[in-house]
């Protein structure tokens, strides 16, 4: 076992006072003692009768397996055998432990798939039609209604998003209705002023040949420290339900977010489909 499930059984078990050592994730006599005294007074939810004959490794699994079931954390069978879903269970724990919420899944996140603007499917071709040639066109400027920091250099502000011109009203509906519900407080909390750009001119990172959507001038990057390329929705701040009001305002307006749709990428939200 890792020593960080053995710390989250001490934590536990010196809340109930059956622990008195160090919380150090090193299991010793004081740890084996207080685990045992645990299992006896759980007793009746060990699926097996002889548990007291297991190996002092098979108790310290029991414990863990209790301790995720008194958290209402399914770990199946409380019988000191250490699988995947004792695993899974475990690391749902220590994360309730460590955070003092369990994070959503991403299987839980459901994007809206909206499209009333007719956004093109992301193809060269479709986006060429739609919006263009990359690099090459009719931007506008739209009024943001709070102060953005950039990202990488806070003391570098601008109140103004460039933007493909077919987007102006989109983008600007967007933010009208993000400011309303979070406010100025609501926007600084989530780092919704930390602000990673919009158009440039660029390929995709990688080194690929393929054009960037951000060279159509179709994509904004928000908060990019925080929401970097490869995290995932346990990781990435703007994967927190706080947010969904955040990206379903975007996905109502036709725009994509790469995160709620592939659980990446959580940074950057397009006006093209996928």
């Amino acid at each position: 076992m890792k020593k960080s499930e053995i710390a989250i059984i001490q934590s536990a078990l010196k809340k109930k006072g059956q622990y008195v050592g160090k919380i150090d994730g090193t299991r010793g006599e004081k740890t084996n003692k207080a685990i045992h005294a645990f299992l006896l007074e759980m007793s009746s939810k060990i699926d097996d009768e002889e548990w007291m004959k297991w190996s002092t490794k098979r108790k310290v699994v029991a414990s863990l397996q209790l301790l995720c079931l008194e958290n209402n954390i399914e770990a199946g069978k409380i019988d000191g055998l250490y699988g995947p879903q004792t695993g899974a269970a475990s690391d749902v724990l220590i994360q309730l432990k460590t955070n003092g919420e369990i994070q959503r899944a991403f299987v839980d996140i459901i994007p809206i798939r909206e499209n009333p603007h007719n956004f093109p499917f992301e193809s060269v071709q479709s986006l060429i039609e739609y919006y263009g040639r990359p690099c090459e066109i009719p931007l506008t400027k739209i009024l943001c209604p709070w102060q953005l920091r950039l990202d990488w250099d806070l003391s570098t502000t601008t109140r103004h998003i460039s933007i493909h011109e077919k987007l102006g009203d989109s983008l600007s509906r967007i933010l009208d209705k993000i400011y309303a519900h979070y406010g100025k407080d609501g926007i600084k909390e989530y780092g919704l002023d930390r602000y990673g750009g919009s158009y440039i001119c660029r390929k995709k990172r990688g080194g690929t040949s393929s054009w960037s959507t951000h060279a159509w001038g179709i994509s904004i990057d928000w908060f990019p420290s925080k929401n970097k390329l490869k995290w995932r929705s346990d990781k990435a701040s703007l994967a927190h339900p706080e947010m969904d009001y955040w990206w379903e305002t975007w996905e109502n307006e036709g725009w994509l977010s790469l995160g709620r749709s592939e659980d990446r990428d959580w940074m950057h939200v397009q006006a093209a489909k996928r």
